[in-house]
């Protein structure tokens, strides 16, 4: 199965999420969709993970020092495992696993870290806003912090969209 990152951000947006507004909570949306989510201490290298063991309801681990933005882009990736992972199993077969957020998921090689990544990207930034925010002459800095966003993963997507 060939999932379409910016679809499935879509789909869980507009059913979980699109009345509540900006900045968009995907722990809020991670827990409406069965997940626990934790702060933890994670390694230094690892800003989040999805864990799912036999028998147990999957988990998303956010590293507790993280800033805001930084676990809310974490969480959505996550969810973008998750969304992958459930979309693409047989429910009825057990399945373990762990997903970590690390160094890799930025380096764009990975395809389903680059899923991840743009299923994140697309669930926190919905391509129609971002468009009408970025043509309203609104500064970088205000789009980010309406969308609860680093500046950095704002001009990421902006290039992905072509308006940077």
């Amino acid at each position: 199965m060939n999932l379409n990152p910016k679809i499935e951000a879509s789909k869980i947006f507009e059913t979980l999420w699109a009345s509540q507004g900006f900045p968009v909570d995907p722990v809020s949306i991670a827990q409406k969709m069965g997940l626990q989510v934790l702060d933890t201490d994670l390694p230094a290298s690892v800003s989040g993970a999805l864990i799912k063991e036999a028998g147990k309801d999957p988990i998303i681990a956010l590293h507790h020092t993280d800033h805001s933005n930084r676990k809310r882009f974490t969480c959505a990736h996550e969810l973008g495992h998750y969304v992958s992972r459930i979309e693409s199993n047989d429910e009825s077969v057990e399945y373990e696993y762990v997903d970590l957020r690390g160094p890799s998921a930025a380096n764009g090689t990975d395809p389903e870290e680059v899923f991840a990544n743009k299923f994140a990207a697309n669930l926190l930034m919905p391509e129609k806003i971002i468009r009408n925010l970025s043509k309203s002459g609104k500064s970088h800095f205000d789009i980010a912090m309406f969308f609860g966003v680093s500046t950095e993963a704002l001009k990421h997507r902006l290039k992905g969209l072509g308006l940077l």
